[in-house]
């Protein structure tokens, strides 16, 4: 993965490396922290076939329960651990960064019933399987990514009222029993 500068934003078309990338990333993970996790998900643009994306891998873990994650598995890695995320400690982020400080892998982990796991995977399969949402979203993107090269914040706050929109398309997503979801898209 090439990575991206912090806070900026720069996007790249899709790359089918992104997802061999992916195989790696989830094979440590799940060395790492094996029973403990439920699921593992590439997500994010990188995880959209059509669409382009900033070249930093997005996964989202699904932990049985977050208090089993075990930091150390990941920090002896590389990976930066970022603490619990927006005041809720049922979602914890990762960050790996080169050696001049891009971003290169976000692991995004979360609590076996923390919602927002499965609105990432429900977000990502339905932009692939409505091609038609996914060049808007590019689009939106990309007239972002112009206005706010510098600024990745701008940059996020841009696209949320879109990913709102799509997520009130998927409705609410929670597991049944303590592996599956629900609703498949």
């Amino acid at each position: 993965m090439e990575g991206v500068g912090r806070g900026k934003v720069r996007l790249l078309a899709h790359s089918t490396a992104w997802d061999e990338e992916f195989a790696q990333v989830k094979a440590e993970i799940e060395a790492a922290w094996g029973p403990a996790v439920l699921d593992i998900q590439h997500v994010g643009s990188t995880a959209i076939s059509s669409i382009c994306a900033k070249p930093i891998l997005d996964v989202a873990v699904r932990l049985a329960d977050i208090e089993a994650m075990d930091i150390a598995a990941l920090t002896v890695r590389g990976y930066e651990h970022c603490g619990p995320q927006f005041g809720r400690d049922s979602y914890h982020l990762f960050v790996l960064r080169g050696g001049d400080g891009r971003s290169l892998r976000h692991i995004h982990c979360y609590d076996r019933r923390e919602e927002e796991f499965f609105q990432l995977v429900g977000f990502r399969d339905y932009l692939n399987a409505h091609p038609d949402t996914a060049v808007q979203y590019e689009k939106l993107k990309r007239e972002l990514a112009q206005r706010w090269p510098d600024d990745r914040v701008q940059y996020t706050a841009g696209k949320a009222a879109f990913i709102a929109a799509v997520y009130a398309r998927l409705g609410p997503r929670q597991p049944c029993g303590d592996s599956e979801p629900k609703n498949s898209f």
